[in-house]
C-alpha cells in the first residue's frame, strides 16, 4: 500500500512552498489560493474525523466552487472516500444515492434543498461553510489529521454514481492507487507537464471527466478556471468569462466544444493562451478537429478514451494530419503505461484476430475496485488478470466494441448493449424507461437515442398509455401529444437528472415488436431518423 496519497501530497507541497499561488477561479468569487484551499480542507478533515466514524464514503453535495474541492480533500485527509453529487440533481436521486451508503453522511457546501434535508437525520448533515467558519474563529491552531489517516493505496478515493440498468444509479469505487497511477500518466502530457497551467473546469464533479482537471491542475501547481452550469447555458456570459480566463488546457467532451465553435468568435483571440485541447467521453469528429486547428493553430488537439471503471481515461493520441486526411473514424490512441488492451469475442472471451472487432477489455493499474456494495455486478464485469510481463492486475470488460490496428492504436465502434453516451454522460435507457413506466397512466415505454453525424444528440421516448391515462396526465379530456409529453417531462425531472430526460416523448398506440415479441428498438430508432 502506498504510504501517501499522491494528490494530497502534491497539493500540500504547493500550499507550503507557494501558499499565495491561485488554484481556483470562478466568476463572481474571490480567487482561492493553495494556502486557503489546504486550510479549508484541513478544517473539514478535522471535523469529519470528530463526527463521522468508520471509513465509509461521505457524500459531498455542492455547486462547482472551491469549497467543494476542499470538501473532497477533507474527506481524503480524514480517511473517507468522497461521493460527489451536484446540487442540481433531483432530490429523489440524491436520496437514492444516499440510501445505498450505510449511515451516509452528507457534507454540504451549499444550502441543502428542503426536500432532502427533511429526509436525512440532522446528525448526518454537515454544513461545510459553518465548519470552516468555526475553525477560522478558533484561537488555537488547527491540528491536521495525521498522514496515517489519509486515504491511500487500495482504499477507495471516490465513488461516482452513474446511470444503472436496474433503475437505480450505481456507484463505481476508484482507489487512491488508481488515481495516483492515472495522475502520474496525465502529468506527462504535453503542456500539462510544464506545470502551473490554467485548466478549464467545466465538467460536473459527479462526472469523472472532472478528474482530468482536478488532478491535472492541482497535482502540478496549476489553476482551475471554473465554468458552472449557469455559464454553460449562457454563451454571451460564457465567452465574456473565457476572455479573461487565461485558459491553457481545455478539457471537455467534443459536444461542449462544438457548441462553442458554433460562434465564430471562439478562436485564439478569445483564448490566446490555449495550447492543449483534451477530449474524452464521446466520439471526436474530423470536423471538430479541423475547426479547432484552423482557429487555434498553436494548440494541440488530442483524443482519449476510458470509462469511469478505469479511472477517467487509458488511451491518448494527438490527432495527426494523416488521420485528418483519412475519412475513417479517428483513433483514440495507444494505452497508457501500466495498461494493456485486449479485444475479445463477447461470447467466449477468447482473443479475436488482429484488426478484428470485439469487446474492449482493459487490464491495468487504473481499473477500479468495482461497483459499490454490489458484488454480483462487480463479478460480472471485473476480474483478476496478468499483464504480458507477469504482473498481476485488475481487468474490466467495458461492453464497448472496438479494434486495434497493427500499430496498437485503438478504434472504438459502439456498444454491445443499449448504453448511450449523451454529452459524455452514460445513460442506461432502461433506467429512463423504468422512470416512465412508474408514472401512473403509462403502460409501457421504450427509449432510443437520436443520432446525428455519428453522435447521440438526444433521447426520444415512446410511450403507450393505459385507458384514460393520457387524459389524467394532461388534465384534459382530449389531450394532445404535446400536453402529455410536457406532463411526463415535468414528472421525470423530479427523479432524473436533466440530461436523462428525453428531449421528445411520443405517445403511440402500441410499440412495434420483433418476431420474438420483444420491443423492436431498431424500428423505433429508424422512425426517429425518418422524422428529423
Amino acid at each position: 500500500m502506498s504510504e501517501k496519497n499522491a494528490l494530497l501530497a502534491a497539493i500540500e507541497k504547493t500550499a507550503r512552498e507557494r501558499p499565495e499561488t491561485v488554484c481556483y477561479r470562478a466568476r463572481g468569487a474571490a480567487p482561492t489560493t493553495y494556502g486557503t484551499l489546504w486550510s479549508q480542507a484541513t478544517a473539514l478533515a478535522s471535523a469529519l474525523a470528530d463526527r463521522v466514524p468508520g471509513q465509509g464514503p461521505v457524500i459531498v453535495l455542492g455547486h462547482k466552487e472551491a469549497l467543494t474541492v476542499a470538501a473532497f480533500l477533507g474527506c481524503l485527509m480524514s480517511g473517507h472516500a468522497y461521493a460527489p453529487v451536484d446540487v442540481e440533481l433531483p432530490t429523489a436521486r440524491v436520496r437514492d444515492i444516499a440510501s445505498q451508503i450505510p449511515h451516509a453522511t452528507l457534507l454540504a457546501t451549499c444550502d441543502v434543498p428542503r426536500g432532502l434535508a427533511d429526509l436525512l437525520p440532522t446528525a448526518r448533515l454537515l454544513d461545510a461553510r459553518a465548519l470552516v467558519r468555526a475553525a477560522a474563529s478558533q484561537e488555537a491552531p488547527l491540528v491536521p489529521c495525521p498522514r496515517e489517516r489519509w486515504v491511500t493505496g487500495d482504499q477507495t478515493q471516490y465513488v461516482i454514481f452513474t446511470s444503472g440498468s436496474t433503475g437505480r444509479p450505481k456507484g463505481i469505487e476508484v482507489t487512491a492507487a488508481n488515481v495516483a497511477n492515472f495522475t502520474s500518466w496525465l502529468t506527462t502530457f504535453p503542456v500539462v507537464a510544464d506545470g502551473g497551467r490554467v485548466f478549464l473546469d467545466q465538467a460536473h464533479y459527479s462526472f469523472d471527466l472532472s478528474v482530468y482537471e482536478l488532478a491535472g491542475a492541482l497535482a502540478t501547481g496549476g489553476c482551475l478556471h471554473a465554468v458552472g452550469p449557469d455559464l454553460a447555458g449562457d454563451f454571451p456570459a460564457l465567452f465574456s468569462d473565457l476572455a479573461t480566463s487565461g485558459i491553457e488546457v481545455w478539457v471537455s467532451t467534443p459536444s461542449f466544444v462544438d457548441l462553442c465553435l458554433a460562434d465564430k468568435s471562439f478562436d485564439a483571440r478569445l483564448l490566446p493562451r490555449a495550447r492543449l485541447f483534451l477530449f474524452c467521453g464521446e466520439v471526436l469528429h474530423h470536423t471538430t478537429v479541423r475547426a479547432l486547428r484552423e482557429r487555434f493553430p498553436e494548440a494541440l488537439v488530442t483524443n482519449t478514451y476510458g470509462p469511469t471503471e478505469s479511472t477517467v481515461a487509458v488511451t491518448y493520441a494527438p490527432v495527426t494530419d494523416a488521420e485528418l486526411a483519412d475519412p475513417t473514424p479517428l483513433s483514440v490512441g495507444r494505452p497508457r503505461p501500466g495498461t494493456e488492451l485486449r479485444i475479445t469475442d463477447p461470447q467466449t472471451g477468447a482473443p479475436v484476430p488482429e484488426g478484428a472487432t470485439g469487446e474492449i477489455v482493459i487490464c491495468g493499474d487504473t481499473v477500479a475496485r468495482g461497483y459499490y456494495e454490489s458484488p454480483q455486478k462487480t463479478a460480472a464485469a471485473f476480474f483478476d488478470a496478468t499483464l504480458v510481463d507477469g504482473t498481476p492486475t485488475r481487468a474490466y470488460r467495458t461492453g464497448d466494441l472496438g479494434h486495434l490496428d497493427e500499430r496498437g492504436m485503438l478504434y472504438c465502434e459502439g456498444r454491445l448493449d443499449a448504453l448511450v453516451k449523451l454529452n459524455g454522460y452514460r445513460i442506461e435507457p432502461g433506467e429512463v424507461e423504468g422512470a416512465l413506466e412508474a408514472v401512473e397512466g403509462v403502460a409501457q415505454a421504450a427509449v432510443v437515442p437520436r443520432v446525428r453525424a455519428g453522435r447521440t444528440d438526444s433521447l426520444v421516448a415512446f410511450v403507450t398509455c393505459e385507458p384514460g391515462g393520457a387524459a389524467a396526465l394532461a388534465g384534459t379530456a382530449e389531450p394532445s401529444e404535446f400536453e402529455v409529453a410536457r406532463a411526463l417531462k415535468e414528472l421525470l425531472a423530479a427523479t432524473l437528472p436533466a440530461y436523462m430526460v428525453p428531449r421528445r416523448i411520443r405517445v403511440v398506440d402500441a410499440l412495434p415488436l420483433t418476431a420474438n415479441e420483444k420491443v423492436d428498438r431498431a424500428a423505433l430508432a429508424a422512425s426517429v431518423v425518418r422524422r428529423r
